[in-house]
């Protein structure tokens, strides 16, 4: 039996995607990019034997298109920060910038005060911890641990506040905090980064502050958990916020685009048997979605045998 028939016999039983792996299969993720705007398929970046890659948010700086990404070795499933220079219209084989003892993902980046800073997901080290860009694309120092405790996954700044002065510029973010009995669900949480002059030597409540850096939780934008809180990239500039959209058996099934805000009215969808790529797989999921004046990128999730 062909293995599209397979899933579609697995479907109609009601059978989860994850069953595959009972028969030598496993779901890989990698990264994929097109010129902004065109139909023409996407160009998937080739996993290994040793690594795939997801969670892929471009940025422009310095004349160069960098897609910075999640690369996960394939046989401890951690995952590193990469990078890949597509400033020429090609995949180059990523390169790691950021690597940790735990795992990293969804790597966002944001320019403050000039410089350019990253919270990548560390949600394994129970914490927000914040990067200083000391060389573009690929020196990167450690600059802040925060919300201890915290189980935040796929921060992104929602706005700046404030002006650059002795006062600190205020940032705020939108992150989501996971279902501990099922971690497809998720709700939103907001939380702030303020650059101060001085530092307190001890804080209480919902602030902390490391350096000259404070933040502070705001608390939960949304109670309940659900399979659609989890943003998928960068607040688009048209204020359309892509967010991810699981089902119970498949994570990052979609790209939904939400009007206002992360939950506001959906404007569209991506689903993955409509985008169309150059790798010949069957995609069983997409959800990252990033986007530049040159190039639109995302990644894809489609079934691989095991290594």
């Amino acid at each position: 039996m062909k293995l599209s028939e397979f899933i579609k016999k697995a479907k109609k039983l009601g059978l989860r995607l994850g069953f595959m792996k009972f028969i030598g299969y496993e779901a890989i993720f990698s990264c994929a990019f097109r010129k902004a705007g065109s139909d023409e398929p996407y160009a998937v970046l080739p996993h290994s034997d040793k690594y795939w890659y997801a969670d892929p948010l471009i940025i422009s700086r310095d004349g160069r298109e960098i897609v910075f990404m999640e690369r996960v070795d394939r046989e401890t499933g951690i995952g590193a920060i990469a990078y890949s220079d597509i400033t020429d219209g090609a995949w180059h084989e990523p390169v790691a910038v950021i690597e940790e003892q735990f795992h990293m993902s969804f790597p966002m980046c944001f320019e403050w005060d000039g410089e350019l800073y990253m919270i990548p997901e560390t949600e394994m080290d129970n914490a927000i911890n914040l990067y200083r860009c000391a060389a573009f694309p690929d020196k990167w120092e450690k600059c802040g641990r925060f919300l201890d405790g915290m189980k935040l996954v796929d921060t992104v700044v929602l706005e700046k506040t404030g002006a650059a002065d002795a006062s600190g510029e205020c940032l705020t973010f939108l992150a989501s905090e996971y279902n501990p009995e099922n971690d497809f669900y998720t709700r939103f949480r907001k939380f702030t980064l303020k650059k101060t002059q001085n530092s307190p030597e001890g804080t209480s409540g919902e602030a902390h502050a490391t350096g000259a850096i404070e933040a502070t939780d705001l608390g939960l934008v949304s109670a309940e958990y659900t399979l659609q809180s989890r943003m998928a990239g960068y607040p688009l500039s048209d204020n359309i916020f892509p967010v991810q959209r699981s089902t119970s058996g498949v994570y990052g099934y979609s790209v939904m685009f939400r009007s206002g805000a992360p939950d506001g009215p959906e404007v569209r969808e991506m689903l993955p048997h409509k985008v169309n790529t150059d790798c010949r797989r069957r995609l069983i999921g997409v959800h990252t979605y990033s986007l530049s004046e040159k190039y639109e990128v995302i990644d894809v999730q489609y079934l691989a045998k095991k290594i």
